[in-house]
């Protein structure tokens, strides 16, 4: 009765789709993406990898140039280390956050 149940609620999990800030769509048998917390330099995103990751960005401007993105490291959503990038010397901080990826292709972007 018990297993019974609990491959019903599987099954159940595994067809679902759930829309979540930004418009991605997480796939409860691929992992999930939820609320992401962008920071200055980066951020962190709650979830599960692998299929979901994120990384933290910024982008920054140059008296010369226009403004450049920066990245951080790749982490897989629900790695609460997070991920930051900064300014290369000669340039200042124009804005930063947090940009969300399901299997490589970027969703979502929060500033």
């Amino acid at each position: 009765m018990i297993r019974r149940i609990a491959g019903a609620c599987v099954a159940v999990a595994a067809a679902a789709a759930l829309t979540v800030a930004g418009g991605a769509t997480a796939h409860a048998d691929q992992g999930w993406i939820g609320e992401c917390h962008p920071q200055q330099y980066g951020g962190w995103c709650d979830g599960n990898g692998p299929d979901w990751q994120y990384r933290g960005f910024v982008k920054c401007a140059a008296q010369s140039s226009g403004s450049k993105p920066y990245y951080g490291p790749f982490r897989w959503a629900g790695d609460t280390r997070g991920s930051y990038a900064r300014c290369t010397l000669g340039t200042s901080y124009k804005s930063g956050g947090v940009e969300v990826y399901y299997k490589g292709v970027l969703k979502a972007t929060h500033p």
